[in-house]
């Protein structure tokens, strides 16, 4: 009977060692972003990682899990979306089937137990999409410790897809009012120059002149020598 007993507190001690390691074992998986508020046409960068690694002394080495999106609002998904980060590469299924949109994330060295970052992944929002709400969803996402599977609670990113801003159309420059040209300054004498054949007429009825007053003297001259 005693040694029955003996049993039976072991058995139960096992139990409960069991039930606390599946308990304890666990890892939250993280999906952030800048921003919620996007325009047709945009580009988003949601931050990958892991966080509370609870899984003994070797940690995890590997992380599955899948994408879902609206294909009516975002460019189709590639592999060349995602991009790892701190020796972690990953892997992205975009082809239609059972595994499409499987994405698997993986270290080559000792498991991971601290937190940090896995990857990045980039999404385009199409140019002609209207005004709505859309998430983003990783779900089904699990690792292991090395002895079984862990799983953790999918994650959900809620975006709102707004009307672009207007673009206000560009005034047109007003045309530059005409100058009215100046007028040239005169440089005219005020007093009027007179012309070569004015100049000439001049010296003439100057010269005429002096040759009647020189005669008109003679003959005067020749008079009054008469009289006397």
């Amino acid at each position: 009977m005693k040694r029955l007993g003996k049993i039976s507190i072991l058995l139960l001690a096992i139990i409960l060692f069991s039930a606390g390691y599946v308990y304890a074992s666990g890892f939250n998986f993280l999906a952030e972003t800048s921003t919620t508020t996007l325009e047709p046409g945009d580009t988003i960068t949601i931050n990958l990682g892991v966080s509370d690694i609870d899984a003994g002394e070797l940690g995890i080495n590997t992380i599955e899990a899948v994408l879902e999106y609206d294909k009516e609002v975002f460019e189709a998904v590639t592999p060349t979306n995602f991009t790892g980060l701190n020796n972690w590469s990953i892997t992205y299924n975009n082809e239609i089937g059972e595994n499409e949109g499987k994405f698997v994330a993986v270290i080559v060295q000792d498991g991971v137990t601290v937190d940090q970052g896995i990857g990045t992944l980039t999404l385009k929002v199409k140019d002609d999409v209207e005004a709505q709400s859309t998430s983003i969803v990783f779900k089904d996402i699990k690792t292991n410790d090395g002895v079984e599977e862990i799983s953790t609670t999918d994650k959900t990113i809620t975006l709102n897809v707004k009307e672009p801003e207007p673009i206000e159309p560009e005034q047109p420059e007003e045309p530059e009012e005409p100058q009215e040209p100046e007028e040239p300054e005169d440089t005219t004498s005020p007093d009027p120059i007179p012309q070569t054949g004015e100049n000439i007429y001049i010296i003439i009825t100057i010269c005429t002149l002096a040759v009647l007053i020189m005669i008109l003297a003679y003959i005067l001259y020749r008079k009054n020598r008469d009289i006397k």
